[in-house]
């Protein structure tokens, strides 16, 4: 009986490390301490030049891009073109910058953490909260002195 146990001990072993999930999450912690966001909108697909932009302060909004976000990794989606971007505001002066797609097969966000480019899944909650706040987005205007 113990012999049969003792064989038991590192089945089980390797079954649960196989069953471990490896996959990279929460890159980007501090966002859950942010308190604002300003969402900007290219006018054309991979141009920042132009664009409309919203300020989010909601931070039920805030938090459901932020989970995203910091969703697992994804494979890299470098043919979807960023359709925007994102800067989080922080505690301090801190500034955190995610860029996005939109587009059906591309439904991500995009971030460079310590010098590598990491992509994250969009929920279609979170598509569709885009999508709303896009309607309410305006071209910045000139500060006049």
């Amino acid at each position: 009986m113990n012999r049969h146990f003792l064989f038991l001990i590192p089945v089980v072993l390797l079954v649960i490390s196989a069953c471990k999930d490896n996959t990279i999450r929460n890159m980007m912690p501090e966002m859950a301490t942010c308190d604002s966001a300003v969402i900007m909108y290219y006018h054309t697909p991979g141009n920042p030049r132009f664009f409309n932009m919203v300020k989010v302060k909601d931070k039920e909004w805030l938090s459901l891009i932020s989970d995203d976000v910091n969703g697992k990794v994804i494979n890299s989606k470098d043919t979807c073109t960023s359709q925007g971007k994102i800067y989080f505001y922080g505690k301090g002066d801190a500034v955190y910058v995610t860029y996005f797609s939109r587009n059906d097969d591309c439904q991500s966000f995009s971030f460079i953490k310590t010098g590598v480019k990491y992509f994250t899944s969009m929920s279609s909650e979170t598509k569709e909260l885009l999508d709303k706040l896009q309607r309410d987005a305006k071209e910045p205007q000139p500060v006049s002195q």
